[in-house]
């Protein structure tokens, strides 16, 4: 494991995407797409730059991510070197279409030009020459489907297992990243020089997906944050962290969802429990464990989560998916959560935040004290002498995955406080990723 560093040389530009509305020719099947509106420019601005393989900002619906050509090995350190990324950390590849993932698998293992398999919208006098899909890609990709047919198949999306298709027809384009058998075209960079899989993800965020089929490249993206900070929510997230060190931000809001994708393995070894398939999340996130037990068919009732259910010698030395082996998602100030054991009311979880308030000023010696507390309204919290507090409050669980990540830097970059004290939620729905990302972020764990 290396952890290169970048140079800080670039003049970072943010480029608005906030006027624009894009219309895609198909849910899932197509990438092509027509845009409107004042803010336009940055579609031009990210294919340039993904072509030339820097590594650029971009906004999904989970977090911001630090987008880079997958196929290419220089691009893709570019990425690890510009967030200070441990070398066998691997990252997600992104697709702007079904058509985008499944040509990757017809691809050879390396070439000497960039491929091009994006739509019309990227036009050769904008963004170089050769924006050509390679020669033949509609006939390998028809000998597939028929070879499926002649085998029982349907002929649909051949190349992924079928066992995903229920899940990407339900929560692609998504939060929901999906573990797949790597394309030779995939350089091993990707999964952080380790195994023989790839995460794959479908943004729904337009502005991502249209960023992905103008370039027609795939994008590896983790998310745009210095490595181990808090994921960036906002571009402005994006310039505090690595300004200079990439080109360009596509600044297009505040994020949706708040925390990462799921990560879903029906695939590897990993998924396989007493002989039987036996689906597992490696990752929490924006799809829940509850959504994902409806889908159809016996494996799913198996579904299990890492951690929570099993464990692995050989996923803690080599994850499959990011956000498994190193601490993640830490401000400066360090973090405690109160981990509810059960099911509380609201006014005993206050009860138990004040007595934790009262720990942090007196045992910790915490003079400026940050909390985030699960209640839409209640009593003001008392501060101890000496100390003051910069109460935050939300609503719920969803509220909490929305915002946590914002939070956490609003305390720690701008209010400055010199401990953070999270209440933390009980695991059904969306407690489940925030909890995995609380417990990550945090140097004390108050069970409760």
């Amino acid at each position: 494991m290396t952890i290169a560093t970048a140079a800080t040389g670039f003049a970072t530009r943010v480029v608005p995407a906030h006027d624009v509305q894009l219309a895609f020719s198909s849910q899932l099947d197509d990438g092509s797409f027509e845009a409107q509106g004042a803010d336009t420019q940055w579609i031009a601005d990210s294919r340039k730059e993904l072509r030339l393989n820097r590594c650029i900002g971009l906004p999904t619906e989970t977090v911001y991510g630090l987008a880079a050509n997958a196929l290419d090995e220089d691009a893709v350190r570019s990425i690890y070197a510009a967030k200070s990324r441990p070398s066998d950390n691997p990252l997600i590849v992104h697709v702007s279409s079904m058509r985008m993932l499944r040509a990757l698998y017809h691809l050879p293992a390396s070439g000497t030009t960039r491929p091009f398999l994006g739509t019309a919208n990227a036009a050769p006098e904008d963004a170089g020459a050769g924006l050509a899909e390679p020669e033949g890609m509609d006939a390998r990709l028809r000998e597939a489907e028929d070879r499926d047919r002649a085998q029982g198949g349907d002929g649909v999306w051949p190349e992924i297992p079928r066992v995903y298709h229920e899940a990407i027809r339900r929560f692609w384009p998504g939060p929901l990243t999906i573990v797949l058998p790597r394309p030779p075209c995939i350089p091993m960079i990707v999964l952080g020089g380790h195994g023989d899989t790839v995460a794959f993800r479908f943004p729904a965020h337009p502005v991502a997906r249209a960023a992905i089929s103008a370039c027609g490249l795939p994008l590896a993206a983790p998310s745009a944050n210095a490595s181990g900070r808090p994921s960036p929510t906002t571009a402005a997230h994006v310039l505090h962290d690595l300004r200079g060190r990439l080109p360009l931000i596509v600044d297009a809001g505040t994020c949706d969802v708040g925390v990462e994708s799921t990560v879903l393995d029906a695939f590897s070894p990993n998924s396989r429990a007493g002989g039987q398939l036996s689906p597992c999340i490696l990752r929490p996130g924006g799809v829940t464990l509850e959504q994902l037990a409806l889908l159809e068919g016996a494996a799913w009732r198996r579904l299990r989560v890492y951690r929570r259910d099993f464990v692995s010698a050989e996923l803690e030395l080599n994850p499959t998916t990011p956000g498994m082996k190193y601490r993640h998602y830490a401000p400066s100030a360090p973090v405690h959560v109160l981990v509810p054991q059960a099911a509380r009311p609201d006014a005993e979880m206050a009860q138990l935040v004040q007595q934790q308030i009262g720990v942090l000023a007196g045992e910790r010696g915490a003079r400026r004290i940050g909390v985030v507390a699960v209640a839409a309204a209640g009593r003001p919290f008392d501060a101890p002498p000496g100390c003051a507090l910069c109460v935050h409050r939300v609503a719920d669980a969803r509220e909490l995955a929305h915002c946590i990540f914002a939070l956490l830097r609003s305390l720690d970059e701008t209010e400055h406080v010199d401990a953070i004290l999270v209440q933390g939620v009980g695991e059904a729905n969306e407690g489940m990723a925030v909890m995995n990302r609380l417990t990550k972020a945090a140097s004390f764990h108050v069970l409760c």
